[in-house]
């Protein structure tokens, strides 16, 4: 049974390089998106797994559900750690490939994500749990409501402008309290206020309500 892929990244000189690289693979269906945040649900829905970018993610996931059954793959363009990692906490990433990685690892995560798995190299899990780690200690006590909502809404990879826009305040008032609340949590990177909101449930219920 073939593993039906989507190479969905933001350089569309990169998309098709990578969708050749792959195309004599017998067990590999590969497809390419000409410009990564024109991704869509039905992309996402008839793909086994989706190879894509930091700026894809970012343009085209607020429209996409990350709890979706396709596998996505990050592919490092040196978009920086922090980046990474916010990328797997707040979009369920279940791969990420780095840039020096060679086209044999990257045959091997497609298949380890198209079976079920998760490929990350020892650097960034080690990375990931340094974040997870770090915010042991539940401080949601010491945030005010407005700072919950600022919290919840930069979980779910909003920029400050889009956080201003959905609060209808303006963008250096965002930014005031985004630095109250990185020194009332004691963090000192966004990537670190997204793993506090996805794992603080009373932040959650701030945005979305309780069910």
């Amino acid at each position: 049974m073939s593993i039906r892929v989507m190479v969905a990244l933001s350089n569309d000189l990169f998309s098709e390089g990578v969708t050749r690289l792959l195309e004599d693979e017998e067990d590999l269906e590969t497809d390419y998106i000409a410009s990564g945040s024109e991704l869509t649900s039905g992309d996402v829905e008839s793909h086994d797994v989706i190879l894509t970018d930091f700026p894809t993610l970012h343009s085209a996931f607020h429209e996409l559900d990350p709890q979706g059954n396709s596998g996505f793959i990050l592919l490092d363009t040196d978009c920086g750690k922090d980046n990474i990692i916010s990328a797997i906490m707040a979009k369920g990433l279940r791969g990420v490939l780095l840039s020096q990685a060679s086209l044999a690892l990257l045959k091997k995560a497609i298949r380890a994500v198209a079976s079920g798995g998760i490929w990350m190299d020892k650097a960034t899990v080690k990375d990931l749990l340094w974040s997870v780690n770090r915010l042991k200690k539940d401080k949601a006590e010491v945030l005010s409501p407005k700072e919950k909502e600022i919290v919840a809404l930069a979980g779910r990879g909003l920029r400050n402008r889009e956080i201003a826009e959905r609060l209808r305040i303006s963008e250096l008032t965002v930014k005031t309290h985004l630095h109250r609340i990185f020194k009332k949590l004691e963090i000192t990177m966004r990537s670190q206020l997204i793993n506090y909101s996805i794992r603080n449930s009373a932040l959650k219920d701030a945005l979305y309500g309780k069910r």
